[in-house]
């Protein structure tokens, strides 16, 4: 009963976390969402896709081209507007369209956020509990609640799973065939991979990239030596590949062609791979976030010292998915949903890199702690909230370290578990700035400045009772 209660607490904590303005951050009118939701609501009340496009249409697709507002005011997006639109399949579209068209949006205009990523929050909570799930199967309870946690309170993760796309369903459906393939190295059964298919064809009808997960689990079964189910595993996959292309070809051959010729020849190459290291993002704009680089570095440890047993398939797992990226996304466009699959494998990689340092507690583990888990402080601050001082920065930087240097020289057992201490405490300081930036990441964007804001839901608005106190950032201080 403790630990249900623990992981009740954990899951409705980062719960509250992505919900809290959900709709103003990342703000209102992004493009990527617009153009699903467009399709999909379209779709459902006229019978025909229809959303923007930056691709080679024919010109007799094109229905519209110019400004698209909401009611008249901002946010104002410019759009080349075509019909049918058919770069992707049409799952994720009717998911986010079916929102949209029962709040009795104009379909017209620029589509509320609050409406179109409401399933995408509730999404959420499953791909937290499957993290939970796949964490604790490997390593433990505790390292499936850390895992959780850190997915619940790194920026980049947060924010990217809040935006509605349909790498966000992807995410959850790929970390539930996972969880299936783990269960099948443990007890090689049909039942484990029974669904795997429908899955997948899931995943690929919300985007074609889904379709290529088909291939990590025919491996695995391949690995068992089980031909006949990874037979099963291909040929249950073609109709819902099949219906892709039925889908397109209904509404226009010549149009389902051409653009999927052109989707599948997109300039690629092999600073794809780079590109994700030296990228971190959730938005077309780049975010120095900490927590998130430390989750890039635990990943590459574990890859270049691959674990043993179902850790091990963890790190190809992740692999698998840079390599679906590197062959789909463009070589240095920053399309971070493209990566969002692999964000919740990169949570429970960081978990385990964090009980590294902690059990190693040297001076090593401690610098690296204390450089990348504390530098989210700096997402506090705007022209009206000032940084650390220089000073002040240099004197507890060293005093953190102190313990780690001492050790070096008088080697005594209480330095190591005061160093111990010491990187919880650098731990928790730094998910506090986390959690207070996610919570406030409105208010300090748009403190002296206009920032559009549409109609709000009741999830949208949700807050932390009691604790809010503690987070809710005070008057800014003018200089």
């Amino acid at each position: 009963m403790k630990k249900l209660i623990i992981f009740l607490i954990v899951l409705i904590f980062t719960f509250i976390l992505r919900a809290h303005n959900f709709d103003r951050i990342p703000a209102m009118g992004h493009l990527e969402e617009q153009m699903f939701a467009w399709a999909g609501i379209h779709l459902i009340e006229r019978g025909v896709p229809l959303a923007w496009s930056s691709l080679d249409f024919p010109e007799r697709a094109i229905v519209y081209k110019g400004p698209v507002s909401y009611k008249g005011g901002d946010p104002v997006v410019h759009v080349n507007l075509v019909q049918p639109w058919l770069e992707q399949p049409p799952l994720f579209s009717l998911l986010v369209g079916s929102f949209a068209h029962w709040y009795k949006v104009d379909r017209n205009g620029v589509i509320p956020t609050s409406f179109i990523r409401t399933p995408i929050v509730i999404i959420s909570i499953f791909t937290s509990v499957m993290i939970f799930l796949v964490a604790r199967l490997i390593s433990g309870y505790w390292t499936g609640i850390l895992a959780m946690l850190i997915y619940g309170v790194t920026p980049i993760l947060v924010l990217g799973s809040r935006l509605a796309v349909p790498e966000n369903v992807i995410a959850l459906v790929y970390l539930i065939i996972i969880y299936l393939l783990l269960k099948f190295q443990q007890n090689p059964k049909f039942k484990f991979i029974v669904l795997i298919p429908l899955l997948v064809g899931i995943a690929g009808l919300s985007k074609a990239t889904g379709f290529f997960i088909i291939f990590l689990a025919i491996y695995i079964v391949l690995i068992k030596h089980q031909f006949k189910r990874a037979f099963y595993l291909f040929v249950a996959t073609l109709p819902f590949v099949a219906l892709f292309f039925a889908y397109g070809l209904y509404f226009d051959q010549e149009i389902f062609w051409k653009i999927t010729a052109i989707q599948s020849f997109r300039p690629v190459g092999f600073g794809n791979l780079g590109w994700f290291f030296v990228s971190p993002a959730y938005d077309i704009t780049e975010l120095v976030d900490g927590w998130f680089i430390f989750l890039l570095l635990s990943a590459a440890f574990f890859l270049f010292s691959p674990q043993a047993g179902l850790k091990r398939f963890i790190s190809l797992s992740f692999i698998f998915w840079l390599a679906v990226v590197m062959v789909s996304g463009g070589e240095t466009d920053l399309l971070p949903w493209y990566r969002y699959p692999s964000y919740p494998l990169l949570a429970i990689m960081g978990a385990w890199g964090l009980q590294i340092l902690v059990k190693r507690a040297d001076f090593f583990a401690a610098f690296l702690t204390t450089g990348l888990l504390l530098g989210n402080r700096m997402l506090l601050v705007n022209p009206f909230r000032p940084n650390i001082t220089p000073i002040n920065f240099r004197l507890v930087f060293l005093l953190l370290l102190l313990p780690a240097l001492l050790i070096t020289i008088f080697n005594k057992s209480y330095l190591e578990k005061l160093i111990k201490v010491v990187l919880i405490l650098v731990v928790i300081t730094g998910m506090y700035f986390n959690t207070s930036y996610l919570y406030n990441i409105f208010e300090l964007k748009c403190e002296s400045r206009t920032c559009p804001i549409g109609p709000s839901t009741k999830l949208s608005t949700i807050s932390f009772p009691f604790i809010w106190r503690w987070l809710v950032l005070g008057e800014p201080k003018l200089r």
